[in-house]
């Protein structure tokens, strides 16, 4: 079969970014997209832009110039999971695939996606994230985020094996999916994409998983940002639960509840002496956790650079987290 009719019977595949003021990262993001090693014929870039101000729109507008497979949408309301909408909405492709603005993937991306659709006969797949990052601090918090002591309930960033499992990064979803079980919640912002894969698990159908389709990532580059980040992550997690209540996991549970215990306990301290021996016990057993956690990781990535800080990393994720969750449970979803 001709290379060109081979390639008319591959699905086109539509990759729909949100963007908002992403003018350090969004020319990364979509060049990575023209370098797949997938026709480029049977790709399209739909970037759904929230009205940015920092030039990132004009980035795109030049290479939409330069490659007539990009097309550029307005949001003005600035909400993810509506941008994710417009894009999917206004896309034609047998098959959609999310990717965040902070994102590059590999060249075969693509191709494994389609490849693991085909062979595993199912409407979803994903693959591992790998944080890397071009100061200090970003990559430690990569590392901090790509260990299975950080957010262990995110296999996808650590787990080596293929297998199903509950929600993927950046997937490829079959479009009839959204047919039958519906677009993005635009009522959250962050979790939707989780809240979506729970759906599509509870209508029958299974998430592939594997680490052979990669994607890289590039962190907060602060705590302090890191912390907002892990903050509202907390917060939208709760939205996820309130909505779909079978969608908690205990290990959700863990970090509001210490966070919890902290504060009763520094309270009663003020009164109780053994409520102040109490909370050291448990803030040294924490910190006896972080530093294991911190070696291990080490161990595991073979790099041991980032140990200084990576128990800072560790923390300020989890207290974070916690905290959110906390404040989700008395903040509305809108």
């Amino acid at each position: 079969m001709p290379a060109e009719e081979q390639n008319n019977t591959l699905p086109l595949v539509s990759f729909v970014i949100p963007m908002l003021n992403e003018a350090a990262a969004i020319t990364r993001c979509i060049s990575s997209i023209l370098e797949q090693s997938y026709p480029a014929g049977r790709i399209e870039i739909v970037v759904v832009d929230g009205l940015s101000t920092d030039g990132s729109r004009a980035e795109v507008e030049a290479l939409a110039r330069k490659h007539p497979n990009i097309r550029l949408f307005d949001n003005p309301e600035k909400r993810t999971p509506r941008s994710l909408n417009i894009g999917i909405q206004n896309s034609r492709g047998e098959v959609v695939i999310i990717l965040g603005a902070h994102t590059r993937i590999d060249n075969e991306f693509v191709a494994l996606n389609i490849r693991y659709m085909r062979e595993m006969g199912v409407k979803c797949t994903g693959g591992t994230q790998i944080n890397t990052g071009d100061t200090y601090w970003q990559r430690a918090i990569g590392l901090g985020m790509g260990s299975r002591f950080g957010i262990p309930s995110a296999p996808y960033r650590y787990d080596k094996r293929k297998r199903f499992v509950d929600t993927v990064v950046y997937a490829a979803y079959a479009r009839e999916l959204f047919d039958e079980v519906g677009y993005f919640d635009e009522e959250l912002h962050i979790s939707e994409d989780a809240e979506l894969n729970w759906r599509i698990r509870k209508a029958g159908y299974r998430i592939f998983f594997t680490p052979e389709i990669i994607s890289y990532y590039y962190p907060r580059a602060t705590l302090g940002r890191l912390a907002r980040q892990f903050f509202n992550y907390g917060i939208l997690r709760v939205n996820v639960i309130k909505k779909h209540h079978d969608a908690v996991k205990p290990v959700h549970l863990v970090p509001p509840l210490f966070v919890l215990a902290t504060l009763l306990l520094a309270a009663a301290a003020l009164r109780w002496p053994a409520a102040g021996r109490a909370l050291f016990a448990i803030w040294a057993a924490y910190g006896l956790f972080l530093a294991v956690a911190a070696v291990s990781t080490c161990r595991e990535e073979k790099s041991w650079s980032c140990l200084p800080a990576l128990p800072a990393v560790f923390l300020t994720m989890q207290i974070a987290w916690g905290l959110g969750f906390l404040a989700g449970l008395f903040k509305t979803n809108k």
